[in-house]
């Protein structure tokens, strides 16, 4: 079951599956990156998280798109306009107070990413955006990870670091 939290008048709105734990951690900071597509029109669904996947109905049947990707046995966080996107946070007690601490940071926030989704979305950690994207643009040349997108959520909203041009 899904339910609407949100609608914009240009026609964007944010739904959530009823089986989303509203209260995990992270619900926040999705919900918000949502908001950020929402307001722009776009439409949002946030999607529960599962322990066991493959072979699991439920799983399944919410995740089929999924279906034949890299991705399937996995839960990205949400889809805007039906993509799939993931977030990835860090713990905020976390000590940052130097550049290689956020340096780690920002690359484990990356590598758990793109085991999620080819658009990823990681918290602000205070790494330079030039740090940031030579990261990004090393792990797609060099690495031959598939990263299609890629952004910063700031408190101001969502900053672009990387798209992949077609």
């Amino acid at each position: 079951m899904i339910y609407c939290v949100k609608e914009y008048e240009n026609g964007g709105k944010i739904d959530v599956y009823a089986m989303v734990d509203t209260s995990a951690s992270d619900y926040k900071n999705v919900f918000a990156c949502c908001d950020y597509f929402a307001q722009q029109g776009a439409h949002s669904v946030i999607y529960p998280r599962f322990v066991d996947t493959i072979g699991y109905s439920l799983y399944e049947e919410i995740f089929i798109t999924l279906k034949g990707t890299q991705y399937w046995g996995k839960c990205p966080d949400f889809t805007i306009n039906g993509v799939w996107y993931e977030h990835e946070g860090y713990d905020i007690t976390k000590d940052l107070t130097d550049r290689k601490k956020k340096a780690d940071t920002f690359c484990k926030m990356m590598k758990r990413g793109v085991k999620q989704s080819d658009k990823i979305i990681v918290e602000d950690c205070g790494v330079s955006r030039f740090f940031a994207k030579r990261t990004i643009y090393n792990r797609v040349h060099f690495e031959r990870q598939n990263i299609n997108e890629a952004y910063i959520r700031t408190s101001a909203g969502l900053e672009l670091l990387y798209k992949k041009e077609d």
